[in-house]
């Protein structure tokens, strides 16, 4: 009998996390905006490689415009630090969807972040 009650316990907590995790990826809308937050895999890509990543995103889309920011940390090893703009000849990927943004910022920190945004 405890058993069973151990059992049901940890299941109506990893379906109560699962809800939670399934609330948090699913878009909102308030004030005329749709946001979309998710972890989604990317990466950054220079002279010397590929660098996988994995970004914790947020997608806002307007009448106007479409703008993702990005918080993302690299699964093995780290390219140098830069500073990246549109201006610089930088571009962005969606993570989203694969659309190339009109216009993006990111840094990559000495710490190994890469912390932007990107508008489409």
């Amino acid at each position: 009998m405890r058993t069973t009650s151990v059992i049901l316990a940890v299941v109506a907590v990893a379906l109560g996390l699962s809800a939670s995790v399934e609330a948090a990826n699913t878009p909102t809308s308030g004030g005329g905006a749709t946001v979309t937050k998710a972890t989604l895999p990317s990466g950054y890509s220079d002279s010397t490689g590929f660098y996988p990543a994995t970004c914790d995103e947020t997608q806002v889309v307007n009448e106007n415009q479409r703008k993702e920011t990005f918080n993302c940390t690299f699964d093995t090893a780290v390219p140098a630090p830069i500073v990246c703009d549109t201006s610089s000849g930088c571009g962005w990927f969606s993570d989203f969807d694969g659309a190339l943004a009109s216009s993006t910022h990111f840094v990559i920190t000495p710490s190994g972040r890469m912390v932007g945004w990107a508008t489409y």
